[in-house]
């Protein structure tokens, strides 16, 4: 072997240079044979009397790891924001259609406002997203709460004068005839979640996460499709300290089950569920025979439940939450996006609000993105909605590229428009209706 083989450069000679300084370092001695041995016969001769030897697995390590750091997004740096629109302005982009440039689309598509969209998503650093079931919509899930959502379709099972929000109630337990029906809605959530792929909003949320900008994803959804991808990891259950994972799973895990009374967790299995009762714990069931052969009490067995929280019921891992939010906090984040959610639940709706107050206090960007308007309620609540954003989230990656493509990356401004399409959303009083929106009108020239 000639010493210009000792180090193959199978991508090119710039990477054979970087997979030499990283074997290097983890050989702890020099690539280069010391003056004595330089004389010698030939480079070959000289490596052996050194004992010198590069073995070909660390060589493969080394160039995987080169790779690994060309691959990772580089942190986008921040720019100054040149535009922020009025508090609460309303941004529709269901019109948005791929063959047209954006300018042209400028009459339905505020592209000022766009601007502002593209800064918060792009240019952000510290980003937190709070997400709920309109996200996974593209992937083939329904969500819960619109006309064609789950609780519609569940509402024929719940019984007379019943809902389907009642199947995702603790109280579900306290009757055979819920409990089966829960158990069959389960099995279905379950096989959807295993046959679906995460969405083009899922992957760009991924993608921010890989550029090291995304501090915290917090996710309502039970469907587990964010954290197939490499960025999303989250731990079930979580670590009560730092790190944390990306993806707190603020609803539990439709993916696993866990015994109601020794809390023990593993892999769904729907066979579990095809009966009323639910099946016996197979944990509890090895104690109870080591109790049996050792001649102590019996105290029983619990039965596994799909791992999620129902409505009236304490999260397993809700202290712990808590410390990732004051974390979080903590970390001054300058982007919130809430998307594919109407948060309504309670506590949810309460992290937004303190999120939002942080991010305000930095100057960050605060945007609702979802198919319909947030109710009065939620504005006056939250209060510091800096965009709102109405349409379908998976239009989001497409209008980003289209952006960067047609006006970022040539350094151009947003054209300025004579009188504003847009609109915003008035902050109300209490008898204020969500319907009253008012046209922003253009300054009078004279």
């Amino acid at each position: 072997m000639s010493g210009k083989e000792l180090l193959p450069s199978p991508a090119g000679s710039r990477v054979g240079k970087e997979v030499a300084e990283i074997v290097a370092k983890k050989l702890q001695f020099p690539l280069t044979p010391d003056d004595s041995l330089r004389n010698s016969d030939s480079e070959d001769e000289s490596v052996s009397k050194q004992g010198f030897s590069i073995d070909q697995k660390s060589t493969e390590n080394a160039i995987e790891e080169v790779k690994k750091i060309r691959e990772t997004p580089k942190k986008t740096r921040k720019l100054p924001l040149r535009y922020r629109p009025p508090n609460g302005t309303i941004l529709e982009i269901s019109s948005f259609t791929e063959s047209q440039s954006l300018q042209e689309q400028d009459d339905q598509i505020d592209v000022q406002d766009l601007s502002f969209l593209h800064h918060a998503l792009e240019y952000s650093q510290r980003m937190v997203v709070v997400s709920g079931a309109g996200i996974s919509v593209g992937s083939g899930i329904p969500d819960f709460r619109s006309a064609n959502g789950l609780f519609q379709g569940l509402s024929s099972q719940a019984g007379p004068g019943g809902s389907g929000k009642q199947l995702f109630d603790y109280n579900v337990f306290r009757s055979e005839e819920s409990t089966q029906k829960f158990h069959k809605m389960i099995q279905r959530l379950f096989q959807m979640s295993r046959e679906a792929e995460p969405s083009k909003f899922h992957r760009y949320i991924d993608k921010v996460s890989g550029s090291d900008r995304l501090v915290r994803l917090y996710t309502q959804n039970i469907d587990c499709l964010e954290i197939q991808l490499p960025n999303l990891a989250t731990a079930t259950p979580l670590i009560p300290r730092p790190p944390f994972p990306k993806t707190i799973q603020l609803h539990g895990n439709v993916q696993l089950m866990s015994c109601s009374k020794c809390k023990y967790t593993t892999n769904m299995d729907p066979s579990f569920f095809e009966h009323s009762k639910g099946g016996i714990c197979p944990e509890c069931e090895e104690w109870e025979t080591i109790n049996q052969i050792a001649g102590k009490r019996a105290r029983g067995c619990g039965v596994m439940r799909p791992r999620i929280v129902l409505y009236n019921e304490f999260h397993p891992d809700g202290e712990t939450i808590g410390k990732v939010s004051a974390t979080d906090l903590r970390a001054k984040p300058d982007c919130l996006v809430v998307v594919g959610t109407t948060l309504k639940i309670p506590g949810v709706r309460r992290l937004v609000k303190e999120l939002s107050r942080v991010v305000h206090s930095q100057k960050g960007c605060i945007i609702w993105i979802n198919t319909e308007m947030p109710s009065m309620s939620i504005v006056d609540y939250v209060e510091h909605f800096d965009l709102i954003v109405v349409g379908d989230c998976q239009l989001i990656p497409t209008i980003m590229e289209k952006f960067n493509h047609e006006i970022a990356s040539k350094k151009r401004k947003p054209r300025q428009i004579k009188e504003r399409q847009g609109k915003v959303i008035k902050k109300s009083k209490k008898n204020l209706k969500q319907s009253q929106l008012v046209p922003i009108k253009a300054e009078d020239p004279n």
